[in-house]
């Protein structure tokens, strides 16, 4: 069992490396919240918690007291594989204020690390009714390979780790009009990984994303988004979300490609999120499913709790 394990690890890792794949590998499970997975791209305009400083470092100024998130993911139903996260973000002094780390690892073989610092503040001088945000995100990124047996019989190889810091860029517009508008501009840098040199290596392309978050009425909203996946291929997602006596609520989002396997698949093959959220006073407990035309399902499971004073 533990020799079969290390072989499928080791042609894992290799795969990682050798295979041909797009300019933004690393990193493709960077995602967190139950709830914004299951609402599709749509969510960057929609996101009240801590999370948002992945989705959308300005909706931070929607939060009016100190907050935390916990997430866990399983994907594809793989025991070696566990993917987690946990935020915190509070209003300090006129700005939102918001940090992060997230962990995606494979046992015995690879891991990846992102902490994440983000601030954002409203931008005075708009009409009533009208707010504009503004948000960046310093992210701290860190891509490492144990140590393994080759399959093929040489000596064993290490790739050792390499760390890198990245920037997104983001903008929320919330109106009066029963919709609120965001973009974001994710790895604007585009930071650079080689493990093997002279291989060229491979970069964490800059990427876009616009989305819309439409308040169908008072329990109902209708998300759609628009993500950039590479210079040349996109992504369009729509979602909904029905909430039940300010208790409960379910989601459900369509998409017409999946980021994981971007090398392996169709882009017109279209994948389905689907999700259920309890609250009450502040705090909240979501469940979603994500699922991959070629790979299966995943599950996630997040916990949002008020930590210090303010309305709930």
């Amino acid at each position: 069992m533990m020799r079969a394990r290390l072989a499928r690890a080791s042609a894992l890792a290799l795969a990682l490396l050798s295979l041909p794949r797009p300019s933004h590998a690393y990193f493709e499970e960077l995602a967190i919240g139950a709830r914004q997975l299951a609402l599709g791209f749509g969510s960057i305009a929609c996101v009240t918690d801590p999370s948002a400083y992945y989705w959308n470092p300005a909706a931070l100024t929607r939060l009016r007291r100190l907050e935390g998130t916990a997430d866990y993911a399983k994907p594809y139903g793989l025991s070696d594989v566990n993917v987690g996260a946990v935020s915190l973000a509070a209003p300090v002094r006129g700005f939102a204020v918001g940090v992060g780390w997230h962990h995606l690892g494979l046992s015995d073989s690879y891991a990846e690390d992102v902490a994440t610092v983000a601030v954002a503040r409203r931008i005075p001088g708009l009409p009533p009714r009208h707010a504009l945000s503004a948000g960046a995100a310093l992210k701290y990124a860190r891509v490492g390979f144990q140590p393994f047996a080759d399959p093929l019989g040489g000596p064993a190889i290490d790739y050792g780790n390499q760390a890198r810091t990245s920037a997104d860029f983001s903008l929320l517009w919330e109106t009066p009009w029963r919709v609120d508008v965001a973009w974001v501009g994710r790895d604007l840098n585009e930071p650079h990984y080689e493990f093997i040199a002279g291989s060229g290596g491979q970069a964490l392309a800059a990427r876009q994303e616009l989305g819309a978050a439409i308040r169908w009425n008072r329990e109902s909203t209708i998300t759609l988004g628009w993500s950039q996946l590479d210079a040349g291929r996109t992504s369009l997602s729509a979602g909904i979300e029905v909430t039940f006596f300010e208790v409960f609520a379910i989601r459900s989002s369509i998409s017409n490609l999946a980021r994981i396997y971007d090398s392996l698949g169709s882009p017109t093959e279209l994948d389905f999120n689907g999700g259920i959220g309890v609250f009450h006073k502040g705090y909240h407990v979501d469940a979603t499913a994500t699922t991959d035309h070629d790979l299966g399902a995943s599950y996630r499971i997040s916990l949002r709790a008020p930590l210090l004073g303010g309305p709930r």
